[in-house]
């Protein structure tokens, strides 16, 4: 076994000796009620702030709707679903259903571990064709041969170039300088950046770069699991950003928590973040606006043949597991996701915590409390996640593109060089789960 440096992969020795549960699940005779009769579902989550409340809320108004099923919606540490998740569900005592990205539960739906939900888009009662399209292909995988949708959309956000429209006036741009390339919106940053250091153009993290490498090179590794990162375009583009870095346009050494405090404090002018910005920039008194990550040159191609796509996204779904099988609580937990993605509470989800809407019939008028949120969600359907498409190791991926890139911004090393020692782990990593 090589799967010692994956979440995913470290359980599937457990996995294996309880193959019995994996495989059937409980029975409707096993699930446990409540004092009042009600099928008893135990749903993980990692929302604690008004996100949260707004999906408590959510969740109450489920449990009061009807008088079968009840969800205890549980608050977990995003590092506790991601590390404990598996052996708890392995031993049954795990949630039903669960809150996380498409990256870690690709993986656990191939390995057993969350069981795919295609039933559930099959029935058209249940209104997923008014979900979006590129949502929903980003969770619809090869399982056993055939062509699954494993999860439903939960919480799925873009990310945007967030701009101080105060500086962006005192610079003396308008709208006909909303950059609609990559290199526009760098030499845009250049002209919101103050020579005597007191004003930077944009407030750019140097590690995460996924979207980036595939919209303006090849990307990491392609659709169908080769690696591409070791290329000529990616080559050009890093050296083109090293540049822009040592320009002094961006302040060096970022992660995204700091890029985001540098555009809140009023000391960059732009920053690149999904959807809360809005909020946490009207608490710093930030007047701000955005406009969606422009494109890029890039030769990578999307699964639906979109290329040049910079706009990134956490992907967040609902992910029904194992210990569910065909019991009482699948029928209840689909109802929920019914519920929970019908129109009405998707106005209500988007307007308290920030995500854009994952049902279409949501309009720009009924998110009007919120404009920039109605905003940002014209950009979902040109959305990626970063690092997807593969059974496992997306840390250890993510974490050689990290090093590639913040090597690139913070030495003088040479690139090839640093391009050369990426692709040798990526290929090590993809190697990897190709053997198991």
């Amino acid at each position: 076994m090589k799967f010692k440096k994956s979440l995913m992969a470290a359980a599937a020795a457990t996995l294996a000796l309880a193959m019995g549960l994996a495989g059937c699940g409980s029975s409707s005779n096993d699930a446990e009620t409540t004092a009042d009769g009600k099928v008893k579902i135990t749903m993980w989550h990692g929302f604690s702030e008004a996100d949260g409340k707004t999906l408590q809320s959510i969740v109450d108004g489920f449990n009061k709707s009807q008088d079968k099923y009840e969800i205890d919606a549980q608050l977990q540490p995003w590092s506790t679903i991601g590390e404990t998740m598996v052996t708890k569900v392995t031993s049954g005592d795990g949630p039903d259903f669960v809150t996380t990205g498409a990256d870690n539960g690709q993986g656990w739906s191939l390995d057993g571990t969350f069981q795919c939900v295609s039933d559930f888009y099959d029935n058209k009662d249940n209104e997923t064709d008014n979900y979006i399209e590129n949502v929903v292909d980003q969770i619809t995988f090869n399982v056993d041969g055939n062509e699954e949708k494993c999860a439903v959309p939960m919480g799925y956000a873009p990310t945007a170039v967030w701009y101080n429209t105060d500086m962006w006036q005192a610079a003396g741009l308008t709208d006909a300088d909303i950059p609609q390339t990559w290199d526009q919106l760098l030499e845009v940053a250049k002209k919101l950046t103050k020579s005597d250091g007191s004003q930077y153009g944009i407030a750019l993290a140097d590690a995460g770069w996924a979207p980036f490498m595939k919209g303006n090179g090849t990307g990491l590794y392609t659709t169908d699991g080769k690696v591409s990162i070791n290329s000529e375009e990616n080559k050009a583009f890093l050296e083109k950003m090293r540049e822009f870095y040592k320009g002094g346009y961006t302040v060096s050494g970022m992660d995204d928590t700091a890029a985001r405090e540098s555009f809140e404090s009023g000391q960059s002018a732009m920053v690149i973040v999904g959807p809360w910005e809005d909020q946490a920039a009207t608490d710093k008194g930030i007047n701000h606006d955005l406009f969606p990550v422009p494109d890029g040159s890039g030769s990578y191609t999307y699964p639906d043949g979109t290329k040049g796509s910079n706009i990134g996204s956490t992907g967040l779904y609902w992910w029904v597991t194992s210990q569910v099988g065909d019991s009482a609580k699948k029928d209840g937990i689909y109802e929920f996701f019914k519920y929970y993605n019908n129109h009405d509470n998707q106005v209500k989800w988007s307007l308290g915590s920030a995500y854009p809407p994952n049902n279409t019939t949501v309009t720009a008028d009924e998110l009007s409390e919120r404009p920039l949120i109605a905003k940002i969600s014209e950009n979902t359907s040109k959305s990626f996640i970063g690092i997807a498409g593969l059974k496992g190791g997306f840390g250890d991926i993510a974490a050689t593109l990290d090093t590639l890139t913040t090597n690139t911004t913070r030495t003088d090393d040479d690139i090839q060089s640093l391009l050369d020692e990426a692709q040798s782990k990526i290929q090590g990593y993809l190697d990897e789960y190709a053997e198991n």
